[in-house]
């Protein structure tokens, strides 16, 4: 890659709480605006994990400005590499991730970021499993959001059992590992109260019937983390005929890309071009 000619820079903002949203953004230096994507980390990952720089890297590259973020209750601090606030991580909820990939698309808007570099005509989100849920609840009620694109991503916020329910709300919490030594993340009240209270907020498949703008839908076959079932219930409940969807054989849900020595990030790269050629098809060229 030619990094010399990517320009990365990090930001901080801060949501309606006052919780901190550290991000970067990364494009090439020219004289012209350029179509921006923000891109969503999906569940107990962040913006440094994975797949995610690569990506980013990828986008700018190719002439678009991209920003990854934290959500301000994944529980990661700054740019470290691993989880350790627990608290904010229990507080965590999907409408709160909600609200902080508005509060990006604001600072987008605003030119608290990206002023002059930016086409603010272009905004498209990019989501990953649960952050493809969180981005296509934005995309749905944001009118400056003009495309989506929508990578192993959930069809429903919904994926607790009754018996489930019940426990995390006797104990207060729902711990994510049986073994809370090795793992103590666990998931708190707030978010209970959102799966039990905000069900029409959270109605993914409603949702996609809203959905208006061009909608890119990419998922593996094998992914055993979340279904391609999910993807095709998606792609059935939406109307918009500017939707697509793109079932990948013998493709999981992290695209082989957890480390870059799973295979050279050669699936995620078709599945990046994939992207490109579908967003160049649609007149969003970088």
């Amino acid at each position: 890659m030619n990094d010399h000619l990517i320009r990365c820079e990090h930001f901080d903002l801060y949501n309606l709480s006052g919780n901190r949203i550290h991000g970067d953004i990364r494009y090439k230096p020219t004289l012209n605006e350029k179509p921006v994507i923000v891109i969503c980390h999906s569940f107990m990952a962040f913006k440094d994990w994975g797949f995610f720089p690569f990506i980013a890297e990828r986008f700018a590259e190719c002439g678009y400005v991209s920003i990854i973020f934290n959500f301000s209750g994944n529980g990661v601090k700054g740019d470290d590499d691993r989880i350790t606030d627990f608290k904010s991580f229990e507080k965590n909820t999907f409408l709160l991730e909600v609200n902080d990939l508005k509060t990006v698309i604001d600072s987008i808007w605003n030119g608290e970021i990206g002023a002059g570099v930016i086409d603010r005509s272009n905004i498209i989100l990019l989501g990953h499993s649960r952050g493809g849920g969180v981005a296509i609840i934005e995309a749905s009620n944001d009118e400056r959001v003009k495309a989506l694109i929508s990578w192993s991503t959930i069809g429903t916020f919904f994926r607790w059992t009754e018996h489930q329910k019940k426990v995390w709300r006797a104990n207060g919490f729902l711990p994510l590992a049986k073994d809370t030594a090795a793992s103590p993340l666990r998931l708190g009240t707030n978010l209970l109260y959102e799966i039990e209270n905000e069900k029409e907020k959270l109605d993914l498949l409603s949702t996609a019937a809203r959905i208006k703008i061009p909608w890119l839908l990419i998922h593996g076959k094998t992914d055993k983390t979340v279904p391609a079932s999910e993807a095709e219930m998606l792609f059935d409940a939406a109307v918009n005929t500017k939707t697509e969807l793109f079932l990948l054989d013998h493709v999981g849900h992290l695209y082989n890309a957890a480390t870059i020595e799973e295979d050279n990030y050669k699936t995620i790269e078709m599945v990046f071009q994939k992207t490109k050629d579908w967003l160049q098809k649609n007149k969003m060229k970088g």
